[in-house]
């Protein structure tokens, strides 16, 4: 099995984007990979057509986790548009490198997310 990246190494070991975005959010996705089994729950705050906040919730491997993490730390800024699973994706690759191949679902498994979470979340 490949090691994960330092920078995301240490995303999987930290809390801080787990769970909803403090203060509430308004979109939530939701993607599985039923290969592997690993579940991730998206939770953006948007305001003026940008993401202002991102948090996670998940279960699977150490891959998805940090990946998930990692990118909540990256959304912060990004247009809520259209384009905005294709911009997490380079925003990601420029900041944290490409996945290697045995995480490259990882990745995946956010923009799935991400792309489910275009319209407004339940009970937010």
């Amino acid at each position: 099995m490949s090691r994960l990246p330092a920078p995301l190494h240490e995303h999987f070991h930290s809390d801080l984007h787990v769970g909803p975005p403090e203060g509430g959010h308004d979109r939530q996705g939701e993607a599985r990979h039923p290969a592997c089994g690993d579940v991730l729950v998206l939770y953006l705050a948007t305001a003026e057509g940008r993401i202002e906040a991102a948090g996670y919730k998940a279960q699977g491997c150490p891959a998805a986790m940090g990946t998930a993490a990692a990118a909540c730390a990256v959304l912060s800024g990004l247009a809520d548009d259209d384009e905005l699973p294709a911009a997490l994706r380079s925003r990601f690759i420029e900041v944290y490198g490409e996945p290697a191949a045995a995480h490259g679902h990882a990745l995946g498994l956010v923009v799935t997310a991400l792309s489910a979470a275009r319209r407004p979340a339940r009970g937010a």
